[in-house]
């Protein structure tokens, strides 16, 4: 396992940490970061760079599975003007607060859907959104829900 910061605990719950650990097939390698793949149709070895010595090495393997961490990466959402909560979280829905009270910032008569923004019509699904669970699974539904509350946004704004 390639983690990029000094140690796994730094961003993950503890109980998963002493589970990882705790495993004798898994190895935590600190400070390291994915470099390449390699393969031809299939993957056979990842290229990894020790970011503490510089070393670059290669590990073999048929599977690949990425996790970009638990910071959120929104900084499009700023220049867009969408609020976001002091972790760095878009805003949506409820959420929203005031701003969806302030015609300035919401032109619409109705209240903002539950994952839209303060943009009408751009909904934000998963992990960039503020409280959602941060899982896979919850992120797969929330953008089936935005599929269908983009269809009844566009309901309701056809001329």
């Amino acid at each position: 396992m390639l983690v990029r910061d000094t140690a796994l605990d730094v961003t993950t719950s503890r109980y998963l940490v002493d589970r990882i650990h705790s495993t004798a097939n898994v190895t935590v390698r600190p400070r390291s970061r994915l470099a390449g793949v390699e393969g031809n149709g299939w993957l056979r070895a990842v290229s990894v760079v020790d970011d503490a010595t510089g070393e670059k090495y290669t590990l073999e393997t048929e599977a690949l599975f990425v996790c970009i961490g638990g910071v959120p990466r929104c900084e499009w959402a700023v220049e867009m003007g969408l609020p976001r909560d002091r972790s760095g979280y878009v805003l949506t829905g409820s959420d929203l607060g005031s701003s969806a009270r302030d015609p300035a910032r919401w032109p619409l008569a109705r209240h903002p859907f539950p994952l839209e923004t303060i943009v009408p019509g751009l909904f934000a699904a998963g992990d960039v959104r503020h409280g959602s669970t941060k899982r896979i699974s919850a992120a797969i539904g929330e953008g089936a829900m935005s599929l269908a509350l983009v269809q009844h946004h566009l309901d309701r704004t056809r001329l």
